[in-house]
């Protein structure tokens, strides 16, 4: 991880929302609005985003934690825009700020964790659970 992965430190996601990220598409009946894992998801793609150009070969990161609220409607057709900003960063630990706005307002915010991970021995430890 370099030095560079500080506070301050910010990352963007953009999203339009189609038929296959609203509630009603797994859940018949149900709003035709974007659904808040689909919202999570792209709140966390900002976070990514934000890390990666700080991370050194062999390294990548993994999200431990989120505590967000999803705060309003968002239809298909409407280009969700997600910010993620670090707030600290504790050895491995990377603390951020997101939140999301659509067209007209803010839908969501929160703060979100994740963990710089090297990949070859998390692979190996994820290898051991499919029996490889």
């Amino acid at each position: 991880m370099k030095k560079t992965l500080a506070p301050g430190v910010t990352g963007e996601a953009r999203h339009r929302v189609v038929t296959e990220n609203l509630v009603s598409y797994r859940k018949p009946g149900a709003p035709n609005v974007l659904s808040t894992p689909w919202l999570l998801y792209i709140m966390e793609t900002a976070a990514f985003q934000a890390i990666l150009p700080h991370l050194d070969p062999g390294e990548a990161s993994v999200g431990i934690g989120f505590d967000f609220e999803h705060l309003a409607a968002t239809p298909a057709g409407e280009t969700v825009v997600a910010t993620a900003t670090v707030t600290a960063v504790e050895k491995r630990r990377v603390m951020l700020d997101f939140e999301a706005r659509d067209s007209h307002e803010q839908i969501a915010r929160g703060k979100h964790v994740r963990a710089v991970i090297d990949m070859e021995p998390f692979q190996r430890r994820v290898q051991k659970k499919t029996g490889g």
